[in-house]
């Protein structure tokens, strides 16, 4: 289907408009724009629906495809190999005399626009109109995006960066650490920042770090929780600290009233998940952080650390040892963040969906993420249905069930993958060749699937969406693959919970193996701690066991 767009960008008021493809195979809407004896371009960014306004990303490169810089004060960001500029609506730029493209992108709602312009030895002075198309709107369908987990930058210099990126809601992590504190430390104030506004709000929470029991992101506190100084644990070509016990944070959190999201287990799940999830101590989990779910972590303390040989405990994706957390019966939502801490990454370039109820805000939002009722993201926007069921639903059956499962997914970047996930394995599945030199004439990439399945026992189904797993191929900042995972929808017959035994044998050798490095004697820095740690295990594995 032909793509139309009204547009005030040529001079004489005449629309011009090239669909092409360009890098990555992104669809980009490229409007060639003669500035016709002039060196000075003086743009607008607007929707194109209302006309208003946007906030947005801009990178502007030359013939020779090196970074030009726009005119005036302004934030940046690395992205998809290129340094973007932040912008509030308009900007201006000296064209060069070989001329430039242009690219502009808002979130992932919106399609993404490329111009380029030509440049004339002139000082004449033009005036250009850039209309960005919303092609889906989530909060239209009663969905709130987020952040859940970013350190920088401070939320005055934050919130205009969100609404660039189309982000509704932020949170900030205070983190500890007397050898180098962050800015946004001095910005806790125990509720909303002052900054946000409706449709755009900041809260800053805290992480807690031990690089062996695992990280902690502590949301919607009202005050700090005391007694880590700073990181606990030994990275050996980093530095090392004394160990911490996470156990007292969670328990002061949990005083509080506040959310626990276990963080970024992609790239260090830590030694004490399990023994908090089994404690119920943890609300869910990052799935989508640092680094790429589909990949084994990057910091293997647990494991190593056992007591186990491989062959024994093996190492998992953290993709894959969420769903043994999942197969064990613990109903356990997910989230996704940047980890941002600098311009490597986009504020919301991992973000979290989630389908509230009541008025759209932060904390009807984080509810919605605790409830499970969504789905992580850092690109494609998925929608999944279980025979009128959706994330976060539990369903009671007797007997026998036949559902039907249906998962769609639409993209502004390259995906070939979906599958439909029952108990941890594809009972739907669907790979397409993926062409990046030749997207879609819309734009968008587009996947469905469906299954029926016959439940005879409890399960849970959830959808997750790819790219091809090349690490060659990727696109992404830190190598991420584009993905997406909804939470599960849950059937429980009679009641019961999910009670996977492969699944239930392996978390008990996880908790074994903590145990076994807590009987190694590694160095806490309190006695109290490796006391209350080894307690916590034992309570744990007592828990697997009855399982």
């Amino acid at each position: 289907m032909a793509m139309r767009y009204q547009t005030d960008l040529r001079d004489d008021g005449t629309p011009r408009l090239i669909v092409r493809a360009l890098c990555a195979g992104l669809m980009w809407v490229c409007l060639t724009l003669p500035v016709d004896a002039a060196t000075r371009l003086e743009a607008r960014i607007v929707d194109d629906a209302s006309g208003q306004p946007l906030a947005a990303r801009v990178a502007v490169t030359n013939a020779d495809g090196k970074f030009v810089e726009i005119a005036g004060r302004h934030e940046h960001v690395e992205y998809l190999g290129k340094r973007w500029c932040y912008v509030d609506g308009s900007f201006a730029l000296t064209v060069p005399s070989g001329g430039v493209w242009l690219e502009i992108r808002r979130g992932f709602e919106t399609l993404p626009l490329t111009a380029k312009i030509a440049g004339q030895a002139s000082s004449k002075k033009a005036e250009k109109t850039f209309r960005l198309r919303r092609w889906i709107d989530m909060g239209a369908k009663g969905y709130v995006n987020g952040d859940i987990h970013a350190h920088l930058p401070v939320p005055k210099v934050a919130h205009p960066q969100m609404r660039a990126e189309d982000l509704n809601t932020l949170t900030l992590l205070y983190l500890p650490d007397t050898e180098s504190p962050i800015a946004t430390n001095r910005c806790f104030t125990g509720k909303l920042d002052a900054c946000s506004t409706p449709g755009c709000e900041i809260y800053v929470s805290q992480e807690i770090q031990e690089w062996q029991m695992g990280h902690l992101t502590l949301l919607g506190l009202t005050s700090l929780v005391p007694g880590y100084p700073h990181a606990g644990g030994s990275l050996e070509h980093w530095k090392g600290f004394p160990q911490w016990d996470l156990m007292r944070a969670l328990r002061a959190t949990r005083e509080q009233n506040g959310t626990i999201f276990w963080s970024h287990i992609s790239s260090l799940p830590g030694a004490e998940l399990p023994v908090a999830l089994a404690l119920g101590l943890v609300d869910g989990v990052e799935l989508i952080t640092w680094s790429d779910p589909t990949h084994l972590p990057n910091h293997w303390g647990p494991w190593e650390d056992s007591g186990f040989s491989q062959a024994e405990f093996p190492v998992m994706r953290s993709m894959d040892l969420y769903y043994q957390f999942l197969n064990a019966g613990f109903r356990l939502p997910i989230a996704a963040g940047t980890d941002k801490f600098e311009e490597e990454i986009p504020l919301g370039s991992n973000r979290t969906y989630a389908r509230v109820t009541g008025t759209p805000n932060y904390d009807s939002w984080l509810a919605a993420v605790k409830a499970g009722r969504g789905f992580v993201t850092n690109g494609p926007i998925v929608e999944f249905d279980v025979a009128g069921s959706e994330p976060g639903d539990v369903i009671e059956f007797q007997g026998r069930k036949q559902v039907k499962a249906r998962a769609r997914v639409r993209s502004i970047l390259p995906i070939n993958t979906i599958d439909i996930v029952m108990n941890g394995r594809k009972v739907g599945h669907k790979t397409v060749p993926l062409l990046r030199q030749d997207p879609p004439a819309d734009g968008i990439y587009s996947l469905e699937v469906e299954a029926t399945v016959e439940l005879t026992d409890s399960a849970w189904l959830a959808a997750r969406v790819s790219d091809h797993p090349d690490l060659l191929h990727r696109i992404l900042p830190r190598g991420l693959s584009v993905f997406s995972h909804t939470s599960p929808v849950y059937f429980l017959k009679d009641g019961r919970k999910v009670r996977e035994p492969a699944s239930i044998a392996y978390l008990q050798k996880y908790v074994e193996g903590t145990l076994h490095w807590l009987g190694t004697n590694p160095n806490f820095a309190l006695e109290e701690d490796r006391q209350a740690a080894h307690q916590a295990a034992e309570q744990a594995l007592q828990v697997y066991r009855d399982l």
